[in-house]
């Protein structure tokens, strides 16, 4: 009981400093590296300074136990739409993982502080605990935005399609719907990004628009950039993060928003010796977090996927069989 207890407090520790952060008017940054990696340190280290010191006996359940604990968080924040489930997917194993660090050096703590056989051991004084728990805020106001530095990146994706260069080119700019059995299950949409609906675009020269509508009122608004006809077609995507439902993208992955935007989409088209066509696929995007090298792995499979599957339904679209 006194385990569960434990849990508790240092899961409503957590969720009470994620408020503050959220309400702190652009001042405290959830994502920040003083909230993914200080707070669940100490989410942790208070799971283990709570429990009963003969139900953690090794560094490992240590470690461990506050994993639970980032867990009853994780649940919570989402039955609270707090945080986002694609979000947490993201953050946990990072999160968890330093919620980890803070248990074993709570059990370090605690072993160094053992004074008898009994398990017996000196805490820390109220004093300085209470400094030590409202320390992320203190450091959170100071790092601000300060920590996070934009990066741009690419990626790139192709298929090859059993179709003539004209029937691919005319997949690719056809205004049409895109019907439930064209569309193609991806890592994204089963994490929740919107599949894709339909496409329309008013006229193919340079400067036309292009809209790309998705599910739960998401759309984007293209603007031909380049255009070679047959061969190239590039779109400067404009992105309105106002125009987003709240209910279709958690904040921290906002297309448009602060922390990542998509630059532009650029379509080429090869014919091939056997009369098929490689259709290649490069977008150009931004992150801006304090920990880029993290959000930049994140970032990169789940465009590759989205990539992947817009390749997936022009080929249902152009090929014969279709």
């Amino acid at each position: 009981m006194k385990f569960l207890l434990s849990i508790g407090f240092a899961a409503v520790y957590g969720l009470v400093l994620r408020l503050l952060f959220v309400s702190g008017n652009d001042l405290l940054q959830v994502m920040s590296v003083t909230f993914l990696f200080l707070v669940p340190m100490l989410i942790g280290f208070l799971t283990i300074l709570l429990t009963p010191a003969e139900k953690t006996t090794s560094g490992t359940a240590a470690f461990f136990k506050p994993w639970l604990t980032s867990l009853v968080l994780l649940v919570v924040t989402i039955i609270f739409q707090i945080e986002g489930t694609i979000c947490w997917i993201m953050v946990f194993p990072i999160f968890a993982t330093f919620a980890g660090l803070g248990g074993v050096l709570a059990f370090k703590l605690r072993k160094s502080r053992t004074t008898d056989a009994g398990n017996n051991w000196q805490r820390p004084n109220t004093l300085n605990m209470s400094l030590l728990f409202v320390m992320p805020l203190a450091l959170g106001l100071v790092e601000g935005e300060k920590a996070s530095a934009p990066q741009e990146l690419v990626i790139q994706r192709e298929v090859t399609i059993p179709a003539p260069t004209a029937a691919v080119w005319q997949a690719l700019t056809t205004s049409q719907r895109v019907s439930p059995h064209k569309r193609h299950t991806s890592l994204a949409t089963l994490l929740g990004f919107p599949n894709h609906v339909a496409t329309t675009l008013d006229t193919l020269v340079v400067g036309g628009k292009r809209m790309a509508y998705y599910e739960k009122g998401l759309y984007f608004e293209e603007t031909v950039s380049q255009y070679q006809p047959e061969r190239l077609l590039a779109l400067r995507i404009n992105a309105n993060p106002d125009s987003i439902p709240a209910a279709v993208m958690d904040e921290h992955i906002l297309i448009g928003g602060k922390h990542l935007d998509i630059l532009e989409d650029i379509y080429e088209v090869k014919p091939l010796p056997n009369g098929s066509t490689r259709l290649t696929l490069s977008s150009r995007f931004y992150i801006n977090t304090p920990f880029n090298w993290y959000a930049g792995v994140w970032a990169h499979y789940l465009m590759a996927d989205i990539l992947q599957s817009e390749l997936e339904l022009i080929k249902k679209t152009a090929s014969p069989r279709a």
